[in-house]
């Protein structure tokens, strides 16, 4: 009758269903684009399932090209592949920014319960962030304002397992606050 809660300290990305997740266009087709997600599977974002009109034989390039980064949503799981969708609030082609790689298994803390540690971090430095499922986070803003971002973020996957983070991340942002008023 004893109940045992384990947390993954390490894990691969498995998609689901309606993760959002960060992927890089690493291929076109006539019809599709192929995005690494960082899974077994290359995820495949179709002309119908983006935001744009796209005229038929359109050169994809325009749209999104190679080395692109894109925010999207799982629409598909099969054995075979893994479809994306970029049709919803919030998913487009990531422009600027600082970009890191976190373990999946960590996301869950980064964000909080919920959203509190992610809006936590934003209030605290003005920056726009996206986290993706899949491990990558992307920050937006002042580039001090999105190293804070950073470090608070690695700081976090560093200390996922352990309690009162709220408190040490909440504890950080007054620190940092007094050094800049103390200048």
């Amino acid at each position: 009758g004893r109940l045992i809660k384990v947390i993954s300290l390490r894990g691969k990305y498995s998609p689901k269903f309606g993760d959002t997740v960060i992927g890089k266009v690493i291929d076109m087709s006539f019809s599709n684009w192929f995005v690494d997600i960082d899974c077994a599977e290359t995820a495949v974002l179709s002309l119908r399932e983006v935001n744009e009109f796209v005229e038929k034989g359109a050169d994809l390039s325009q749209y999104y090209s190679y080395g692109d980064m894109i925010v999207a949503k799982i629409s598909k799981v099969t054995r075979a592949n893994v479809e994306i969708t970029m049709k919803a609030p919030g998913l487009r082609k990531l422009i600027g920014g600082y970009l890191i790689k976190v373990n999946p298994s960590k996301v869950p803390r980064i964000i909080g319960k919920q959203g509190s540690m992610i809006n936590l971090i934003k209030d605290n430095t003005g920056c726009r962030i996206t986290v993706g499922q899949n491990g990558y986070v992307c920050i937006q803003g002042e580039p001090e304002q999105e190293l804070l971002a950073a470090d608070v973020i690695d700081f976090i996957s560093r200390e996922a397992h352990k309690e009162g983070l709220t408190e040490k991340v909440t504890n950080m942002f007054q620190s940092k606050k007094t050094k800049d008023e103390s200048k």
